[in-house]
């Protein structure tokens, strides 16, 4: 019991270094960190490494970055934070803006497709526009197809409420459980020539609800600091799964002490069972001669923080 007692103490300073159910623990061997994230199994870093489970999985550490960046496979999606179910990601905003005579000065879109990965994009996103003459449409796939739209009109500065989106220069809808793909078109009524002295750019996004707050016609006016502050504070949320096309009882990479669950988004996940802690993905492996604990392991509630 004792000799027990001391294992625990002395693998538990490995299991506070990591992070809820996935622990943080890269597959042995690989980087287990780009910049200021850990990338924890089933991701690995570098595309075709087989530090992930599934090549679906693999992520790109950009070093030309100070600090570095991590990035989905060998695309240009940023990620900025992780869970073990969640992955926060750089926005993508489309943005029209005008001059006096009505005249389209910059036409940026915005797009995702990840039909061929294992990942959503979460309900905790909301499609956004900003603009008082501003109309736009969001079509996608969640294996049907998708489409939905969002208002933004005003007439004068002075109308518009900050702090919330009433419509009034700003308009948000839902998205619906599931959607793998998705295109913006953004588009005006009259070409913003009866409000540019105060809103000259229409805006259009699908970021965490939770992470934006209008600002009224401080966001209306400001066009450059508006997308600045958006691309940079405003993540997209998706969901991530392994094997988007499999069920626990198809295919099970949970490994001991854990449990597999499936999602409501196609695919599954793992996660270490009640009273253990560490990485559900992961054998157990030998370094050195020594036993490596990268799965579940029971930990005390004495010992938990």
């Amino acid at each position: 019991m004792l000799l027990l007692f001391m294992t625990l103490i002395l693998t538990y300073p490995m299991l506070q270094l990591a992070s809820a159910n996935t622990g943080n623990i890269a597959k042995p061997g690989c980087q287990t960190r780009c910049g200021n994230l850990t990338v924890a199994y089933p991701f690995g870093i570098g595309v075709g490494s087989g530090c992930s489970i599934d090549k679906s999985l693999d992520l790109t550490c950009n070093m030309t970055y100070d600090p570095p960046k991590l990035f989905i496979g060998s695309g240009n999606t940023e990620i900025h934070k992780s869970s073990d179910s969640e992955l926060w990601v750089t926005n993508f905003v489309a943005q029209r803006c005008y001059d006096q005579s009505g005249g389209v000065t910059v036409d940026n879109y915005a797009w995702i497709n990840l039909a061929s990965l294992p990942f959503a994009f979460s309900q905790r996103n909301k499609f956004t526009v900003i603009g008082c003459d501003d109309f736009a449409l969001i079509t996608g796939s969640n294996g049907g197809d998708f489409s939905s739209g969002c208002l933004g009109l005003c007439r004068r500065s002075n109308d518009v409420p900050g702090g919330y989106c009433s419509g009034i220069g700003c308009c948000q809808t839902s998205i619906p459980k599931g959607l793998k793909t998705y295109n913006v078109t953004l588009t005006t009524l009259s070409n913003h020539t009866g409000v540019v002295s105060f809103n000259p750019c229409g805006f259009a996004f699908l970021g965490e609800e939770d992470s934006f707050q209008f600002r009224g016609v401080q966001d209306l006016t400001n066009a450059s600091e508006f997308y600045s502050r958006v691309k940079s504070m405003v993540p997209t949320v998706l969901e991530w799964v392994i094997e988007s096309n499999r069920s626990c009882r198809e295919a099970n990479e949970c490994k001991g002490n854990s449990s597999c669950s499936d999602t409501d988004i196609g695919g599954y996940r793992c996660s270490c069972n009640s009273g253990y802690d560490g990485n559900p993905y992961l054998c157990n492996f030998r370094f050195r001669g020594d036993i490596v604990w990268n799965s579940c392991l029971w930990v005390p509630l004495s010992l938990k923080t």
